[in-house]
């Protein structure tokens, strides 16, 4: 088998083991939810299982858009090697570790719970930002990208989703932080139109 051929089925087998990985952690989120022991009218069960469902609402949302941006950046990737693959079980080791986050949502009061949920959402983030940065500025693993790009889709992938997880459990209690995350969000996807545009020659080729 040649070099190249080895490289596309590290990579390809590298991107399967990961949609396990997610598709595990994804399950689980509802494996752990148990009905309450008593309720009498589906209100009622609705009503007590209220806290369970939203936090698996949320975990589903962040386990959803980590896939994406996983997939989004693997796209870009062109081989991978060792320390892809370690960086990747890191990413990999704290998604699967959201069911157990979810839980403390539920199980713990709220003050202390949602610190160490966000924490734990923002170091996946920090963890993929940590694989794409070596993929693109250091182990050159990616197709032609512009640094510009590559850059803007660093701070995103880190930054994006413990920043909107953040004000989701934010927005609860404050209704306007709604807006402010619809703004952060589209102020950012307009500049990542413009710098796709901009960077569309070079990936082109």
């Amino acid at each position: 088998m040649s070099d190249a051929k080895e490289g596309d089925a590290h990579l390809h087998r590298l991107v399967l083991f990961s949609d396990a990985v997610f598709a595990i952690a994804i399950t689980l989120l509802a494996i752990e939810i148990h009905p309450p022991e008593h309720w009498t009218s589906v209100g009622e069960l609705f009503f007590l299982m209220g806290p369970k469902l939203a936090a698996y609402a949320i975990s589903f949302a962040v386990i959803g858009i980590y896939w994406v941006s996983h997939r989004r950046l693997f796209e870009r990737i062109a081989r991978a090697n060792g320390m892809l693959d370690a960086l990747n079980f890191i990413t990999l080791g704290l998604v699967a570790l959201l069911p157990l986050g979810t839980e403390l949502l539920w199980e713990q009061e709220a003050g202390r719970a949602f610190p160490v949920y966000v924490t734990l959402v923002a170091l996946i983030g920090v963890s993929l930002g940590l694989l794409w940065g070596y993929a693109a500025f250091i182990g050159k693993l990616v197709k032609p990208i512009r640094p510009l790009l590559a850059t803007y889709v660093l701070v995103r992938v880190a930054l994006l989703p413990g920043l909107m997880c953040g004000l989701s459990f934010f927005s609860l209690v404050h209704p306007w932080g709604w807006g402010l995350m619809a703004a952060i969000v589209g102020s950012l996807a307009l500049a990542g139109r413009r710098i796709e545009r901009r960077a569309a020659p070079q990936d082109a080729t």
